[in-house]
């Protein structure tokens, strides 16, 4: 029995895409796809960080990303063998359970309609564009742009103005700035890791990253990116060679010996978390919001509606309570917030026995853990738009569409029959007297 796979047959059974001698066969179709991967990645890059930007080249990011995105996501929804359709169909579910309180009972307050307006757009488009990368490659051109992106931004708050020590970029909010960056810090980590950048290249960049990083003074996007990188690095050793997760592991565990014995090299605001984290825990404002709130959601297990909290906290000057697992509870009700809690936590489980297969499962789950804590400190529903982006990501790796293709090199016979880059001859069924070929299963012939 000589075995042999159709999708490299030349003639009835497809066009080959390797030479005599299995090398691979260069096309202008090659070179297409790696501009659409550009396209693909460019959309969704754009739609997670145009606010970061000044507001005149914001909108223009944010026009350009919809008109890319929805030709591209419509084109993948009516393709055969594509998996947007599973990514679109999660994200419309999670939406609309995220969405039915404040359509089963529509907000009173100005600013509780504007934050189901952008639920229900902005941010639930963020989650669909996702639809549009097909695979691994477009996850790595994702990547490379995320880190370009976070590289841009780092260079503008190092070199942009600064208020009370905390760089804000183009003008930014340094919260929102420091998560952009840190994004980039854990994209240029996972293509070091997958080899697709060596450390030399690799070094200057990351440490103008946490240089730019550190020049916002976000805490909690510092503590979200360094839990993160040990997610991402956690997930490398799943992997087979995993010599430099090892390596990472090696250097992330000799940094934070050093910053835990001279604590004094990192910035102010970094330093008062370090040396003495309980002022934040409990004697911050984001303790007082932690603390009026529980109440709030024992006391009303069917939320108090969008844009309500303040009213019954208090503190109507904060509008949120700057944590997303408080204000989805306390606004949307116990059933929404279980229901996406269970969402989040599927997915993570999945992506985690994942990464021991599949290279990009490491990357997202590390983008989970990163958005996870992020949306912790700061942002309402609507400011945590990369969160549901990035559990669209992992919807999509969960789907198979980056796992890596195992293309089967067909046995060789006897000289000049099935020999290299001779294909068998096809099966003839031996009840046919005819002698018509019929081939006998998808990938099998007859000697």
């Amino acid at each position: 029995m000589v075995a042999y796979d159709h999708a490299r047959l030349p003639g009835a059974f497809g066009r080959s895409t390797r030479g005599s001698f299995g090398a691979p066969v260069r096309s202008k179709a090659r070179e297409g796809g790696r501009l659409s991967a550009v396209l693909r990645a460019a959309a969704v890059v754009m739609l997670l960080n145009f606010d970061v930007f000044p507001r005149l080249m914001g909108r223009s990011f944010l026009v350009v990303a919809v008109l890319l995105a929805v030709p591209l996501a419509l084109h993948e929804i009516l393709r055969v063998s594509s998996r947007a359709r599973v990514v679109v169909f999660w994200s419309l579910l999670i939406f609309g359970i995220l969405a039915s309180p404040g359509i089963l009972s529509p907000p009173q307050t100005e600013y509780g309609q504007q934050k189901l307006l952008l639920l229900v757009t902005l941010t639930m488009a963020a989650a669909l564009a996702v639809a549009v990368l097909r695979g691994r490659r477009d996850v790595e051109m994702f990547a490379v742009l995320f880190a370009l992106c976070g590289l841009v931004l780092a260079v503008a708050a190092l070199t942009g103005e600064s208020e009370a020590g905390r760089a804000s970029g183009f003008g930014s909010n340094p919260i929102w700035l420091g998560r952009a960056i840190g994004g980039g810090i854990l994209a240029l980590t996972w293509l070091c890791l997958r080899k697709r950048i060596t450390a030399t290249w690799a070094a200057g960049p990351m440490v103008l990253l946490f240089l730019g990083l550190f020049a916002t003074g976000s805490r909690g996007p510092l503590l979200a990116t360094v839990l993160a990188l040990f997610v991402l690095v956690l997930a490398g050793l799943r992997m087979r060679k995993s010599r430099r997760a090892w390596g990472a592991l090696a250097l992330m565990g000799t940094l934070a010996m050093a910053v835990a014995a001279m604590p004094s090299l990192i910035p102010p605001r970094m330093y008062e978390l370090v040396v003495d984290p309980s002022d934040e825990l409990f004697d911050s404002t984001r303790a007082t919001m932690r603390e009026v709130t529980l109440p709030i959601i024992a006391e009303h297990p069917g939320g108090v509606g969008y844009g309500n909290w303040g009213i019954h906290a208090g503190m109507e000057i904060h509008k949120y309570p700057h944590n997303l697992w408080l204000e989805l509870p306390a606004e949307a009700g116990w059933l929404v917030a279980v229901a996406f809690g269970l969402a989040v936590l599927t997915v993570v489980t999945g992506l985690w026995h994942a990464a021991r297969r599949d290279p990009a499962a490491g990357f997202v789950l590390a983008l989970v853990a990163f958005y996870a804590v992020a949306v912790s400190t700061s942002g309402d529903i609507n400011g945590d738009r990369p969160l549901f982006a990035a559990l669209a990501l992992g919807v999509l790796v969960l789907s198979g569409a980056t796992m890596p293709r195992v293309w089967r090199r067909p046995r060789t016979g006897r000289a000049g029959v099935g020999g290299r880059g001779v294909p068998p001859p096809p099966a003839v069924h031996p009840w046919r007297g005819a002698g018509l070929p019929v081939p006998i299963g998808p990938a099998r012939g007859v000697e």
